[in-house]
């Protein structure tokens, strides 16, 4: 009997359930994109933030490929115990859709814990010598070949918005998928494409340099940052609206009260007038939130890109 005793207390000792010492070593965040964009800059960031906090090192881990899906296996894959976060954007919500399979299923192997939502940012180049989103439909229609445009993969939050584009003002488009960010950021200030919905964090330094003009937002309402854009709807297409997001998931079956001590962790970094400052003159609105918010939204948002991939058929691929 004491025997078993014994073992019981070492069990509870050692279960990660027990959250009142998490987290008492290293805590890594695995990036799915390539490093040096822009949303890597907020996860290291988020990192260094959370490193200040917790006095115990926070790293981050890009681990690209497959539209983000290696990451996200990765960390669907780790132990259940909150010490391996992803920073998780769209292509939670479209992967499960635009795959036929994949190695983990989002809502049994992922956890919501916070997120914050960002529209994309319609970019053309000055070359077009078009003022405004319904002069660049106008000479879309009329070129013999099709505008490209750039995206940082297939089935992207950059990708869609634009497939959106193409079927609401009914011109032909061809995609040219980038691997990231800063490639298809790089390859649309090069001119090697016509246009690119580029993520708000990545358009913010070209369009203050002038390099590149702003067409419209993809969001319903205007971006605080770029007052003077009007959104997708106000420049000519009624009903268009499309919003991304990041956020830190962990592993399935994480206790619930770590997920708790994350979510109230990263809620206080982001609001830190610090955090929420620089990343604010970046185009990002960190408002964090519950885990019932980011699980709520997921499950909706995946719902409509279900929509959404199953109306473009063949033209995501």
């Amino acid at each position: 009997m004491l025997l078993a005793a014994l073992l019981i207390a070492v069990a509870l000792f050692a279960s990660p359930a027990a959250a009142s010492e998490y987290p008492e070593r290293t805590v890594k965040i695995v990036a799915p994109f390539e490093a040096g964009g822009t949303v890597d800059a907020v996860a290291r960031f988020l990192a260094n933030r959370l490193n200040a906090r917790w006095r115990v090192p926070v790293i981050v881990e890009n681990r690209p490929g497959a539209g983000n899906v290696v990451g996200a296996s990765a960390v669907a894959q780790a132990k259940p115990d909150g010490y391996t976060l992803l920073f998780a954007n769209t292509s939670i919500s479209v992967n499960p859709s635009l795959y036929k399979s994949l190695p983990y299923d989002t809502a049994k192997d992922l956890a919501p814990v916070v997120f914050s939502a960002s529209p994309n940012v319609l970019l053309v180049q000055k070359a077009l010598g078009v003022a405004g989103l319904p002069q660049l439909i106008m000479v879309a229609k009329s070129r013999p070949q099709p505008m490209t445009f750039a995206s940082v993969g297939r089935g992207s939050f950059h990708h869609v918005s634009m497939e959106l584009l193409r079927i609401a003002a009914g011109v032909e488009l061809l995609h040219i998928p980038y691997k990231g960010a800063a490639p298809a950021m790089l390859a649309f200030l090069r001119g090697d494409v016509d246009l690119y919905c580029s993520d708000l964090p990545g358009a913010i330094g070209p369009i203050s340099n002038g390099d590149v003009l702003p067409l419209a937002i993809t969001s319903a309402r205007r971006a605080a940052v770029l007052p003077d854009v009007p959104t997708m709807a106000e420049a000519g297409l009624p009903g268009y609206a499309a919003i991304g997001y990041v956020g830190i998931m962990t592993t399935g079956g994480t206790p619930h009260d770590v997920i708790a001590k994350l979510n109230s962790a990263i809620n206080e970094v982001v609001r830190e007038s610090e955090f929420s400052t620089h990343f604010a003159a970046l185009g990002y609105e960190m408002t964090g939130g519950t885990v019932e918010d980011f699980a709520t939204f997921i499950r909706d948002d995946t719902a409509r890109y279900a929509r959404l991939i199953k109306t473009l058929g063949d033209l995501i691929e």
